[in-house]
């Protein structure tokens, strides 16, 4: 005869395997379960640009919101479609917080940086102390989007090779994050783009160069194709552009965590 004491026995153990299985669950930010694009561990982005990731409000110029330009809202930026095309395959709710004005110079905090003074322009002198706080923020996902503010008449090419590989050295060994590279989107890569893909090519496995060189020569990916600006802003991407960058990295994501990416090559759509 099985006594009562066994069947609450095998209860309790039951109970307490389950909250076990419970406490094993990973967890993302926000406390929502860990999100992955099959392989690709998907809970933290960071995005780190020019004034096509992120611009500050310019009135004067005629540009009144903060995101990517020249998108006619936030959502439509590349940064926003990126991460709601991740979150519809994943499942995940990634996290985004652009640098907060209000805080400058500090960008502490930030997720969404626009790098055109931190590193574009000064890579001549750039140490990882500028973006300590990005590289400890150990991001799964990195996407770098910069070059067209570059002087090329006063190009340096060591000491652009020598930042670059600096930046994604200090992520590989904060987090080993998957990195995601544009090519340059306004005008050719010259000499610049032939570095990024050198410096992905150094670690195949987690940095990816998204060859998106066919970008500037369609007249629709530009503001000046849409109805919403004038000027100097009209030279950026528009709605329609900037959908064209957001599906080439994610195709270029999705390639990697299915095991059909091709690192330091054309993985994003539109390469030549």
């Amino acid at each position: 005869m099985i006594h009562a004491s066994f069947f609450e026995l095998i209860r309790i153990s039951a109970a307490l395997a389950c909250g076990c299985l419970l406490v094993c669950v990973c967890h993302g930010d926000d406390g929502h379960p860990s999100a992955t694009l099959s392989a690709l561990k998907a809970d933290r982005i960071l995005i780190l640009g020019n004034s096509i990731t992120l611009h500050g409000i310019w009135p004067e110029g005629g540009w009144k919101i903060y995101c990517g330009m020249a998108a006619s809202a936030p959502e439509k930026d590349y940064v926003h479609l990126l991460v709601a095309g991740l979150d519809d395959r994943t499942g995940g709710h990634l996290h985004l917080s652009p640098t907060d004005p209000a805080k400058a110079p500090s960008i502490d905090g930030a997720n969404v940086v626009n790098i055109a003074d931190i590193l574009e322009r000064q890579y001549p002198t750039y140490t990882n102390a500028r973006l300590q706080w990005q590289i400890d923020y150990k991001p799964d996902i990195v996407v770098l989007q910069f070059g067209e503010n570059m002087d090329r008449a006063a190009f340096k090419p060591d000491a652009f090779r020598t930042a670059l590989r600096a930046l994604m050295n200090g992520l590989r060994d904060a987090s080993n994050p998957h990195i995601f590279v544009t090519s340059m989107l306004l005008g050719d890569g010259g000499p610049i783009d032939p570095i990024k893909r050198e410096i992905c090519a150094e670690d195949p496995s987690h940095r990816v160069f998204v060859d998106l060189s066919a970008f500037p020569q369609d007249p629709k990916n530009f503001a000046s194709a849409e109805p919403f600006y004038t000027g100097v802003i009209t030279g950026h991407p528009g709605d329609h552009g900037m959908s064209v960058i957001a599906d080439g990295l994610l195709k270029a994501m999705v390639a990697v965590g299915d095991g059909q990416g091709t690192p330091a090559t054309d993985a994003g759509a539109g390469g030549k």
